[in-house]
């Protein structure tokens, strides 16, 4: 079966090179430019994972992946959280909303995919 991953990215170029890598690796991908979006999206879809960034308009990642969690369509779902606020304070806010994992950007390539793998059914 091939696996969904819905990314929830405001910038463009961020969001195309994560499109790309994750279509080579042979998964199919949705994206969202807001958390706003990202809700609706992921309850309609359920993906088999989300990959969150933490500054985006309307409604930040945190909250994104709090309402994401509490709602029993989306809960299961992993979320990491792909952002370029990689403080250890921001890391501990990003685990407290509830994802499974951090990744920094800028993103590397050659990691990206392992990375993610461990969070696929």
């Amino acid at each position: 079966m091939v696996e969904t991953v819905l990314i929830i990215e405001d910038n463009e170029k961020n969001l195309y090179l994560m499109e790309y890598l994750l279509k080579h690796a042979g998964m199919n991908t949705l994206s969202a430019n807001s958390g706003v979006q990202g809700l609706v999206m992921a309850k309609a879809e359920r993906p088999s994972l989300i990959l969150m960034d933490i500054q985006l308009p309307e409604m930040d990642g945190f909250e994104t992946t709090r309402r994401l969690k509490q709602e029993p369509e989306t809960c299961g779902i992993p979320i990491i959280a792909v952002s370029s606020f990689a403080t250890e304070s921001s890391r501990r806010a990003a685990q407290a909303a509830g994802v499974s994992a951090y990744i920094a950007k800028p993103i590397q390539p050659e990691q990206f995919i392992e990375q993610i793998k461990q969070f696929l059914p």
